[in-house]
């Protein structure tokens, strides 16, 4: 009897809802954990002294009539009202169910009652709408992503059908096509890699890597969106080779799609500024940029997937917006962070990566070669 007593304190313990106990006496003889966050009111307690004042005073009259009645039939009862337990406090509306405790020769006057969050309901029915609308959104906008391409390659396809005869018509038409070719592959790799995330199949193949070579690879990938728009790129790396434990493509995809974003949302001939620090026994890449900036409601839902939908003239700039969502599920995989930051539209963005290093910053023996000469040659 007293495992089956432990079981159920501990099961109710891991509820969110309310649960109480209340004797033939009327005094409080159980509370799970949620009803004391809840209430502070502890066993011993008279109920109705404690709890009649929480009620909101338009619904005290209707409890009670509804507790009185259940109590004298000893038939279960189930009703709404409002609660709270400061007067600082909100009242909160909740649905509450009560029922009368019985053993072999009958009721016990004992009780048993379980409030739970009547808005609950409402707010995850809003919260699927929600996510429904993005969901079309974003399908939109990957339609659309995928009809782009799709075009040059068609009039591509229908120069080559009468110009087979002429190089400089193939070639440029070969060329086309293999770029948009290209960025059709890219959306579907997206796509992909999200699914994969979203069911936690992306494997790592880990390895002490040297982070700038790394970055340098990210800025060999993106280096042509930023050329393309005249953006100043400035790195500022530790003097000692980083070290970091990582998937080194993963971790170049991950910040080639910052500087990608930072090069995207940022005014032509913005600054772009790419920042390795060491703190303790982790390293932070800060990629910052004087582009259009994140209004601070935004900010906690930037790295949601489909929310580029939202975005309006960011969604007019190309792209799913997944490679935030992307980004920051690798950075987690490699047991690390992805923040961001910003003081609002208008004054710019920052995203600070945190990866657990290797290493202390004393350089490792048989570490990749430092490469900083390439990135003089990448700017």
């Amino acid at each position: 009897m007293r495992a089956t007593e432990t079981q159920f304190h501990w099961l109710a313990n891991s509820l969110s809802q309310l649960i109480w106990g209340v004797d033939a006496a009327g005094r409080l003889t159980y509370g799970n954990s949620a009803w004391y966050a809840f209430t502070a009111i502890g066993e011993g307690a008279r109920f109705l002294e404690s709890y009649l004042p929480a009620l909101h005073p338009a619904d005290r009259s209707l409890w009670r009539h509804t507790w009185e009645h259940a109590v004298a039939a000893g038939e279960p009862y189930a009703l709404e009202r409002r609660v709270r337990f400061t007067p600082e406090s909100n009242y909160v509306r909740q649905l509450e169910w009560g029922n009368p405790i019985l053993n072999g020769s009958g009721r016990t006057g004992e009780w048993l009652i379980i409030a739970t969050d009547a808005d609950e309901n409402e707010r995850v029915i809003v919260q699927l709408r929600r996510c429904i609308e993005r969901k079309d959104k974003f399908l939109a906008l990957a339609a659309h992503e995928m009809r782009g391409p799709l075009a040059p390659i068609s009039s591509a396809l229908k120069l080559l059908r009468h110009h087979m005869d002429e190089p400089a018509i193939v070639n440029k038409s070969c060329a086309t096509m293999a770029r948009q070719v290209a960025q059709l592959v890219r959306l579907v790799d997206d796509l992909f890699d999200l699914a994969r995330a979203q069911n936690a199949q992306i494997p790592l193949s880990r390895a002490a890597i040297d982070l700038e070579a790394t970055l340098a690879a990210a800025i060999e990938a993106a280096q042509p969106m930023i050329a393309s728009r005249g953006h100043q790129l400035t790195v500022v790396t530790p003097p000692d080779t980083t070290v970091v434990d990582g998937d080194a493509g993963r971790l170049t995809q991950v910040f080639a799609n910052l500087l990608i974003n930072a090069a995207k949302f940022t005014d032509d001939s913005g600054r772009i500024c790419v920042l390795v620090e060491r703190e303790s026994a982790w390293v932070l890449v800060k990629v910052r940029d004087t582009g259009i900036g994140i209004a601070r409601e935004m900010l906690p839902r930037v790295f949601d997937a489909y929310v580029q939908a939202e975005r309006g003239a960011g969604a007019a700039k190309g792209g799913l917006g997944l490679g935030l969502t992307l980004a920051r599920h690798l950075i987690e995989l490699h047991g690390g962070t992805l923040n961001a930051f910003s003081e609002g539209p208008g004054r710019g963005s920052e995203f600070v990566v945190r990866l657990p290093a290797a290493c202390g910053p004393e350089r490792i023996e048989g570490c990749v070669a430092k490469t900083r000469n390439s990135f003089a040659a990448l700017m």
